[in-house]
Parts: C-alpha cells; structure tokens; sequence
C-alpha cells in the first residue's frame, strides 16, 4: 500500500534537521497476547495453577505513519527477539522495551545487519564507560542523570557495544530509565533521545487500538493457521481503512461499516457517516493544534 500523506503527518518524530535519523526508516517493535481456549494445545504458553494457553502478535509498526510493517503470529512462548532479528531489515532503526535489550548478542548482530536501535535496559545492567558526555541544563532538568559511551556486559560473559547509554528519572517514576542506542543516534542529544524513545507508547496505542476492534471472544478457526488468517485480515482491514479514511477506524466506523455489509444501512448512510467522521477528527485536530499555539512558550 502507498502511504497517505495525512498519516505521513501523523507519525512526525520530531528529529532536528540533518539527523541522521528518518521517521521512514524509524520502526517500533513489541508484541501482545491473545489468550485461546484450552482445547488449543499448540498454543500452550505456561502453567501457573493451571495450563495457560495463548497465542502472539509480534509487530513491527512505521514510525511515519503508524502503520504496520510487518507482523509475526507465534505461540505465545516465542521470545520476541526472535522474530525482530530475524525479520530485521539493513537500514531501519528500531524501538524497543526493556525486553528486547536483555540479550547485547542480539543488539550486535542487529549491528552487523546494518540495523540501528534504541533499546530500555535492566537497570540491573553492568556498564563499562568509555565516556562521559556533557549533560546540558535542559537535560539536567527533565532528569537526565548521565549520558555516556560504554561497553555492556561483563569479563565472564563478554563485553559488547561500545554503545551510547542513557539514564533519566522522572518526578513520579518508580526507578530509572536506562536506555541503549547505536551509533546513529550520536548526533542527538540526551533530550531528543528521550523523546523518540517515548514514542515507543505509539505502539501500545496500536494494540489498544485493535483489541477494541478484534476482542477475539470467539476464534472461527482454531488451528494455528486458522488463528493467523484472521489475525492478518483484521491487520489488512485496519491498512485499508486508514488508507481509505486517512485515520485508523473507530468503533462506530466499524460499526456503520458492519451495518452496511448486512444491508441495515445504504450507501448514501455510509457516505454521510464517513464524512461526518472526518469532520469529527478535524475539528479534534483543530483544537490540539489551537490548544498547542495558545500554551506558553518553554524558555
């Protein structure tokens, strides 16, 4: 599918100009569960008291227009590296929880790829620092408490990286964030690297977003690829609408849409209620942006 420029607008990362980052090549990786009836034995995840079974969605969404890139559907106790190294593309930039920079062999091999990243730590993570950076008073203020170039790992298990490393806690946070990144990150600055990791939320909004649409209270099929088929046509109906409306479907959308395919309402009535859900989301827009030009000015 072609990208629509009103989502190009969308995804902006907000990147100072000549980065070495695009929003293009920007993707943010995570996943989500599903859970599934018992009698879907291929689907077994754990057991706590009882036998948990649940299946995956691993998914890869643009940073420039928050779409989908690519999505993965695995038993649910498929660890999430797996699929990102192996479906990991020369020249993209990747986002990730804490999860996905547990293992540094995976972040090198990322590296030799081609690939870029921004990755959450452990903070139970060993460093090793080659350097320390200025940490700027605007950096000081929003809670930046270092930002260095080190090696992580230890003697035993072997270093990696060198890589550049930041921490920041914010009032109100319950511990530190301590995040990772390769070298194409090294023309920003602690702050920006802040705020395009805190872009990493796009994606939880994402899953919201589709479990509104797909609870999954019933499965039609229930073979592993009966499971897939209709997990990737509810991800190919989302791609269609956003392309068609320019904005992810809402609940109501999809209802007027469901209401028209049984017949209960015409074209005319479809016509009507997607243009008035436009006008909806443009004067949503209208009042963001109005509410973003009166709010003061940070010195």
């Amino acid at each position: 599918l072609e990208k629509s420029p009103s989502l190009m607008r969308r995804g902006d990362a907000g990147l100072p100009p000549g980065s070495r980052l695009s929003p293009e090549a920007i993707r943010i990786v995570d996943s989500t569960l599903w859970k599934v009836v018992p009698r879907m034995k291929w689907a077994q995840w754990r057991t706590q008291g009882t036998d948990q079974n649940a299946v995956r969605l691993h998914v890869r969404l643009r940073l420039a227009d928050l779409q989908v890139e690519g999505a993965d559907l695995t038993e649910a106790r498929v660890c999430e590296r797996a699929p990102w190294l192996a479906n990991a593309r020369a020249g993209e930039f990747y986002i990730g929880d804490r999860y996905y920079g547990g293992d540094y062999g995976v972040l090198e091999r990322l590296e030799q790829k081609g690939c870029g990243f921004l990755v959450r730590l452990r903070h139970t993570a060993v460093l090793e620092v080659r350097e320390t950076r200025e940490t700027d008073p605007e950096a000081s203020a929003r809670g930046v408490e270092y930002d260095v170039t080190a090696r992580l790992g230890h003697g035993k298990a072997g270093y990696h990286g060198p890589w550049r490393v930041v921490r920041f806690q914010k009032p109100g946070m319950d511990e530190p964030v301590i995040l990772v990144a390769s070298g194409e990150c090294g023309d920003l600055s602690a702050t920006e690297i802040m705020e395009l990791y805190r872009r990493r939320w796009q994606v939880e909004m994402f899953f919201r977003w589709l479990k509104c649409l797909v609870p999954c209270r019933h499965w039609f099929a229930e073979s592993q690829n009966g499971v897939r088929v209709q997990i990737y046509l509810c991800l190919i109906q989302a791609l269609l609408l956003a392309e068609m409306t320019g904005a992810r479907p809402s609940r109501r959308m999809m209802e007027l849409l469901r209401w028209h395919q049984l017949g209960w309402a015409t074209d005319a009535e479809l016509v009507a209620g997607l243009a008035r859900f436009s006008r909806e989301r443009d004067a949503v827009k209208a009042r963001l942006a109005a509410k973003k030009a009166a709010a003061p000015k940070k010195v």
